[in-house]
């Protein structure tokens, strides 16, 4: 996939023939390239280039903010976490290593239906983790990613059984700071309970907090107080 019959310059810029080839070649990177791959200059200049085609945007701004959590953390309120390697995996869940002890999960699947990155931390000698949802997105409307995540809890945690887990659910967006607590959700199954929520934190955060000039040029690209 990765050739000039997918690949090609026009007028100094880098161009794509359809969206399944731009897919390819952000796994190649995710897998291959270091985890700042996203943050050079070239792509700044292209969310200019792209400036009307909002999935292009949406997409790109996904990738850069990943990649600036991975190679600088992310740090709000009173709440940290680092910056960490990158593990890329495919498929709907992923068992989550203990032999990890911090990392970033991040789906190859495109349009990956729950979570856009997987913050781990893992300390088996007191048998904790920390695990941070985070969701990116620069759309105004935008599923239920939070219900669709927790809906897989228990495949995602299921080598952290006899863990004390921390959840956290982190919206990365433009136009919204804030923070909620959510309280366990159980559902009756075969006369016994179950949770089918865990209690979590759920935090918005704004672009600007994670890459402030991520979210200038991303004011400059479109009319003012209109997200995409």
């Amino acid at each position: 996939m990765l050739d000039y019959r997918y690949f090609y310059l026009e007028n100094g810029y880098g161009r794509y023939t359809y969206g399944l080839a731009r897919q390819g070649i952000i796994e190649f990177l995710r897998i291959y390239a270091e985890e700042s791959v996203f943050l050079g200059p070239e792509w700044y200049l292209a969310l200019s280039s792209f400036k009307n085609n909002p999935s292009v945007i949406g997409f790109t701004v996904e990738q850069m903010v990943i990649s600036r959590l991975a190679s600088s953390g992310l740090r709000w309120r009173e709440n940290v976490i680092p910056p960490a390697s990158l593990t890329s995996f495919s498929g709907i869940v992923r068992a989550l290593s203990i032999d990890k002890p911090s990392t970033y999960y991040i789906p190859l699947q495109f349009n990956f239906k729950a979570i856009d990155a997987l913050y781990v931390e893992v300390n088996e000698h007191k048998r904790t983790a920390d695990i941070v949802a985070i969701q990116i997105t620069v759309a105004k409307r935008h599923t239920d990613s939070e219900t669709k995540f927790f809906a897989d809890w228990e495949a995602w945690t299921s080598s952290l059984r006899d863990f004390t887990i921390m959840p956290t659910f982190l919206w990365i967006v433009e136009n919204k700071r804030g923070r909620d607590e959510v309280e366990a959700k159980l559902i009756e199954l075969r006369k016994r309970w179950i949770i089918a929520i865990p209690a979590h934190e759920t935090h918005w955060v704004m672009i600007d907090q994670v890459d402030k000039l991520l979210a200038d040029t991303l004011a400059t690209i479109r009319p003012k107080g209109d997200n995409i």
